[in-house]
C-alpha cells in the first residue's frame, strides 16, 4: 500500500522538532520580560524624582501646587522658571500678580489698554480646588512695544484693584502679532490709587 500508518509507541518526528525551539528560548529573554523590566526601571525613576521633590519642599501633609510655590512678592530677577522674566531687555510682556478672582481678560485689556496697543492678555485661571482656595490669580499683558509696557509697569505697580494690590514685573518674552488687540471702550473699574 502507498500509505503506512506510523508505528505505535514512537512519537512522531514533528514533536521532537517542536521541542527544540522551546529549549532555545529558555536562555533567550522574552519580549514581555524586557518590557516588564523597562516598566520597573521607569517606576523606580519616578519614585526617586518624587522623593527628591518631597525633600526639596519639606514634609507637608497636603500636596503643593505650582501656585503655592510662587512667592507673594514677585521676584523679577528670573530665578523662577516658566513664564517669568527670561532676562530679555526688550520683552514687552508684563507679569500681573495678586489679581482678584473678579478680574478677567477684558478688565485687564481696558485697564492696561490706556497705556498703548496690547498684543495679548492672559489670566492663569486656577485649575484645581487648592488653587481656587488661594483666592488670587496672576496674568500677563503683552504690549506692542517696550516703552508703553514700561509706563504701564511703573504706573500700575501697587495699585489696588478689588481690594488686591497689584504686583507687576516683566514676564517671559512672547511673539508679537502683526496687529494689536482692539481696545474695548472704557468701563467701570474698581481701582484705587496706590496706598502710601
Amino acid at each position: 500500500p502507498s500509505f503506512l500508518p506510523p508505528p505505535f509507541g514512537k512519537e512522531p518526528d514533528k514533536k521532537k522538532g517542536d521541542e527544540r525551539p522551546k529549549e532555545k528560548e529558555k536562555g533567550k529573554p522574552r519580549a514581555i520580560d524586557k518590557f516588564m523590566e523597562e516598566l520597573k526601571f521607569e517606576q523606580e525613576l519616578r519614585e526617586r524624582r518624587n522623593q527628591e521633590r518631597d525633600g526639596r519642599h519639606g514634609d507637608t501633609s497636603t500636596s503643593s501646587s505650582h501656585f503655592d510655590e510662587l512667592p507673594d512678592e514677585f521676584d523679577p530677577s528670573g530665578r523662577i522658571p516658566g513664564s517669568f522674566d527670561d532676562g530679555d531687555p526688550q520683552t514687552t510682556n508684563l507679569y500681573v500678580g495678586n489679581l482678584s478672582p473678579q478680574v478677567d481678560e477684558n478688565f485687564l485689556l481696558r485697564t492696561f489698554g490706556r497705556f498703548g496697543p496690547i498684543a495679548s492678555v492672559k489670566i492663569m485661571w486656577p485649575r484645581t480646588e487648592e488653587e481656587r482656595r488661594r483666592q488670587r490669580n496672576c496674568g500677563f499683558v503683552a504690549f506692542m512695544n517696550r516703552a508703553e509696557g514700561q509706563a504701564a509697569k511703573d504706573e500700575m505697580q501697587g495699585v489696588i484693584v478689588y481690594d488686591y494690590e497689584l504686583k507687576i514685573g516683566w514676564g517671559k518674552s512672547v511673539a508679537l502679532p502683526s496687529q494689536a488687540l482692539p481696545a474695548p471702550p472704557p468701563g467701570h473699574m474698581a481701582i484705587r490709587n496706590k496706598e502710601v
